[in-house]
């Protein structure tokens, strides 16, 4: 029987697997479908908004368990769906370590190793195919479902097409599909009444429009940001496009690209006096030293590049340095090269005198010594360049200097030049080139005039470099190679897709080719402006040759053809009229990210052209109806959004909101915003969808993005406080039943912090399901910065108590568990956290606020932000004196003698150490002997840490905690 009055994503979601695809998603890097298209911000990955709009439509039945294996089948995250992913052989040395003796014997030939593993002989083609075909399969199944995944595809890129796993799917289901299209329209039609519509008002990378579309759903999408408009569009009609048209619009970028590469080469202004052409240039900005008059160069590095050891000399000439490459240095001489760098700790260092001097004070900031604070708010000696000036002037402060070139033999190997006087020559013919076409082409739009307008992220430019227009951050080479770039691609262009594409080249172009893209001398190349989410002016960086300016201007279109309806607008989300059945979103939180002013960089080559073609759609950044802050006006703005996103669903429709989660603040005051905006929580889940990259900072940082669940509020009961609580314990406690009754034993998809969580989710569950509670001043709380807690987040919180004393370890019956200290119960469920291999600081916190336990830090043996560890037994001081912890609830305890007596054993290799230690503590009381059931599950659970292979500091530790409660098992027997 299945209930299409509840959705499966309220029930269950398999949080596990999720994140572990996600997490695929993410290290696929440049690979994954959308982020070819253009830069965004925080894209979720398309796999977890695949699960949640499939969470959404699929019905629940009165069999938790065959529901699941019917999800998982549909996203081919079950043994029949991965092994249709499966896309790489597994090596035979793995093959041989994943087999049995009897099993080696059969599938290898005799006098096989584990180094050098070989087939049997003798066997015929067809026969040796078919054979390795079944040992492929038998050690695959028997890989962990992460070990599976490096040998798959992503869901995304295969089909389920088998006609007996569609039979398996349509019985469960009662449809008749046999795609993912076909299901996901009939399943819309049994809930909605017909194919389901999706939108998405924050529509960012067009992620959530663009996967909703390919699943065979209706589709909106919406942003503020024109350059969000541009890339959901582009998703949906570029991406979403037929091979034929995908075919022409690339032989279109490769038309424009040919055409710009002949001028380049008639011009010769690439080539050197050998007729080598160049693929990179390498600048740097010069600066007169204020202590002796020196020009000199600003180089924060001398490496050119690290893997053939290749740097750089300055060479004095007068007044000046000259550059001179050097090659084949020693490892030594490389590594110390950077001792003769000219700045460092932002402090220029002359080579001439010997003198350092602070870049503010060359730049001449004048800030009484309030730099820091006021950093963007003061004056200095910098002049502004005006609109039409692409290279500075001989009295400023900053020059700039060409010091090095790569340039490419006929024969394809790679060398490194000082600029020579044809290159001197080629840089002169460049700026006359550049002069006689920019206020033409600034007019034209073929390269930026916009001005640059005062922000958090931009000041930077104003202040650090007196750039006021979008076109300083490229130099002149940059500029015209753009500016022809444009010329020809909007000469070429003959259709909207074909000028979609054109701007999706020339800000791929601008990202990674500007005076703030940083030359990696590691692997050689230049990076991207966008590095990270800010605009970082630099002394030292890279510039492209067109060869180089290929890769960037051909636009990787990953296409997967899109039938269904779809439509994009710019729009703000208070004023979106489109009715959907389900809203997904990812909204802004807390200026996370300045989205309005790091696309004004894109939209300052797009503007004219987006004004053109989508003549509906405005090319402003709208930053001041921007959702951005926090306090009043942030929460002002939300619950806008929300109720008006509400008022444009059905009453059965759902809305799932992503965001990242942060503290019990965060919920508490996104509860009240959802709230007041008309909704409801059915449920909410959390997903791991960053990886460990460069891009976060170390420290107690969060990789989660929750997924919360909502429903329209129609409830206008009245309740107290003391009544939510008493719901809330009891939500607590089912939503924590029903999530271990569905755990896979062997696939733990369950971790503390998805228990937390969902502790959280069954607190917003109980408060948004009342109309009003006794107490609770929504609009009080949400209208100001409050330094109190809300009685929201006091609720909450109690929550998070309830989880954290009804989670019970399977080795512990619940009266024993209970019969123990908060402390000890912190301790054990600390271990339990390592054991799965977490090892930040806020999840003991968070631990540690549940219990109630305050002087934790002495049970640790690290506290290092993500290398987190408990103490073993053998870590703890061998005085065993009660001062030896702040936490007095811990150091007399009865698991502080356990791990003494386990230390005992292990010292003295027997287990009578350990019994005697523990009847001369407990037999004083009496207690020994009624102690000894808690004792043997206390030792129980840590002799599991033996198996656990990044725990190896416990395993000693943890084989005497086996054989000592064995031992007191048998005693007296």
């Amino acid at each position: 029987m299945l209930d299409y009055n509840k959705a499966f994503i309220e029930v269950q979601f398999p949080v596990s697997r999720i994140s572990k695809e996600s997490y695929k998603e993410r290290k696929a890097g440049v690979s994954q479908t959308l982020t070819g298209l253009g830069k965004w911000w925080g894209r979720k990955p398309l796999v977890m908004v695949r699960a949640a709009l499939l969470g959404i439509l699929m019905p629940v039945s009165y069999d938790y368990s065959k529901d699941r294996e019917i999800f998982l089948k549909i996203m081919t995250m079950d043994e029949e769906g991965l092994w249709l992913r499966k896309h790489k052989n597994i090596s035979k040395k793995k093959l041989w370590q994943v087999t049995t003796e009897e099993e080696k014997e059969k599938y290898f030939r005799e006098g096989s190793t584990a180094k050098n593993p070989k087939y049997p002989l003798g066997m015929d083609r067809k026969d040796k195919k078919t054979m390795k075909k079944k040992l492929q399969k038998l050690a695959f199944n028997r890989l962990s479902y992460d070990d599976k995944l490096s040998y798959c595809r992503r869901p995304e890129e295969v089909e389920l097409i088998d006609k007996s796993e569609w039979e398996i799917i349509n019985e469960h289901l009662e449809t008749n599909a046999s795609n993912l299209q076909e299901l996901i329209q009939e399943l819309g039609k049994k809930r909605f009444g017909h194919i389901p519509k999706v939108g998405d008002c924050f529509a960012g990378g067009g992620s959530i429009p663009f996967e909703a579309a390919r699943m065979g759903a209706e589709v909106f999408g919406s942003d503020l940001n024109p350059i969000a408009s541009l890339l959901t569009w582009a998703s949906l009609n570029i991406d979403g496009a037929s091979d034929k048209e995908v075919k022409e619009l690339k032989e279109f970028q490769q038309k424009v690209y040919n055409k710009v590469d002949e001028q380049i080469k008639e011009w010769g202004i690439e080539y050197n006096e050998e007729g080598h052409r160049a693929d990179a240039y390498l600048y740097c900005n010069e600066v007169v030293c204020p202590e002796c008059g020196q020009h000199v160069p600003l180089l924060p590095s001398l490496r050119i590049d690290s893997k053939n050891r290749v740097g750089l000399k300055l060479i004095k000439n007068k007044n000046k340095y000259d550059f001179e490459i050097i090659k084949e240095l020693s490892k030594k001489e490389y590594r110390n090269i950077d001792e003769n760098a000219t700045i460092n700790n932002y402090k220029l260092f002359c080579p001439n005198c010997n003198k350092k001097t602070p870049i503010p004070s060359i730049r001449g900031d004048n800030d009484d010594g309030k730099k820091r604070k006021y950093r963007y708010n003061t004056p200095n000696d910098l002049r502004h360049w005006d609109k039409d000036e692409f290279i500075n002037k001989n009295k400023d402060i900053y020059n700039e200097r060409l010091y090095a070139i790569r340039y490419n033999k006929d024969n394809g190997t790679r060398y490194y030049s000082a600029p020579s006087k044809k290159d001197k020559i080629n840089e002169e013919k460049i700026i006359n080139l550049l002069h006689d076409r920019i206020i033409k082409w600034q007019k034209e739009g073929y390269i930026p005039k916009a001005k640059i307008k005062n922000g958090w992220n931009t000041n930077q430019l104003i202040y650090e470099r007196g750039w006021t227009h979008w076109n300083h951050l490229y130099n002149p080479r940059q500029l015209l190679y753009h500016g022809m770039i444009m010329k020809n691609a909007i000469n070429a262009q003959n259709s909207l897709k074909e000028l979609v594409t054109s701007l999706l080249g020339i800000n791929s172009a601008a990202d990674w080719n500007s005076r703030l893209s940083i030359w990696n001398p590691g692997n050689q190349n230049i990076q991207a402006t966008y590095t990270n989410q800010a605009l970082n002016t630099l002394f030292n960086y890279g510039v492209r040759g067109i060869t180089k300016l290929k890769t960037n201007w051909l636009v990787d279109i990953n296409n997967s053809l899109i039938k269904s309806k779809r439509k994009v607008e710019l729009k703000d989300a208070r004023e979106i009229n489109e009715y959907n059945d389900i809203w997904l979103t990812d909204p802004p939180y807390a200026d996370a990210i300045h989205y309005h002013e790091l696309t004004e960089l894109f939209l300052s080559w797009d503007q004219k052209w987006i004004k053109t073609e989508f003549p509906e759609w405005y090319t402003d950044s709208k930053r001041v109806l921007a959702v951005k802050g926090t306090g009043q006006s942030f929460n002002k703005s939300m619950i806008e959004i929300y109720k008006n996103l509400s008022n444009n669903m059905p009453d059965n429709g759902y809305q799932v909101v992503m965001f990242t989660h942060q503290d019990v603040k965060v919920w508490s005051e996104l509860t009240m915003i959802l709230w007041s905006a008309g909704l409801k929580v059915a449920s909410a889940w959390n997903i791991s969808t960053e990886t460990n990259s460069g891009g976060l900072k170390e420290g107690n940082y969060v990789k989660g993005t929750v997924l919360l669940v909502l429903q329209k509020q129609t409830s206008d009961d009245f309740a107290f406080q003391d009544e939510v609580y008493d719901e809330i314990k009891i939500e607590v406690r089912n939503m924590i039943d029903s999530m271990k009754g569905i755990d896979y034993k062997d696939i733990p998809d369950f971790t503390d912090a998805d228990y937390l969580l969902a502790s959280y989710a069954a607190a917003l569950k109980v408060l948004t399901g009342y109309g009003e509670i006794d107490g609770i001043d929504i609009d009080y709380w949400l209208s100001g910065d409050r330094n109190e807690e809300s009685p929201v987040e006091k609720l909450i919180k109690k929550a998070r108590d309830v989880a954290n004393s009804y989670l019970i370890p399977e080795e512990f019956e619940k009266n024993h568990w209970f019969e123990l200290s908060n402390a000890e119960r912190f301790f054990i469920r600390g271990l339990e956290l390592e054991m799965n291999n977490e090892h930040t600081i806020g999840a003991y916190q968070e631990l540690a606020k549940g219990f109630g336990v305050k002087e934790y830090k002495t049970m640790f043996h690290n506290f290092e932000a993500n290398n987190v560890r408990l103490k073993t037994p053998s870590e703890y001081k061998m005085s065993y004196l009660e001062n030896e912890f702040n936490e007095k609830e811990f150091s007399g305890s009865l698991l502080r003698h356990l791990l003494v007596a386990v230390l005992e054993s292990a010292k003295n290799d027997s287990t009578n150490s350990g019994r005697t230690y523990l009847k001369g503590v407990f037999n004083q009381s009496q207690d020994y002997w009624y102690k000894k059931p808690l004792m043997r599950e206390i030792l129980t659970f840590i002799s599991k840490i033996e198996m656990v292979d990044h725990m190896e500091h416990w395993h000693e530790e943890a084989k005497y905690a086996k054989l000592l409660r064995e031992a007191l098992k048998n005693e007296g027997v």
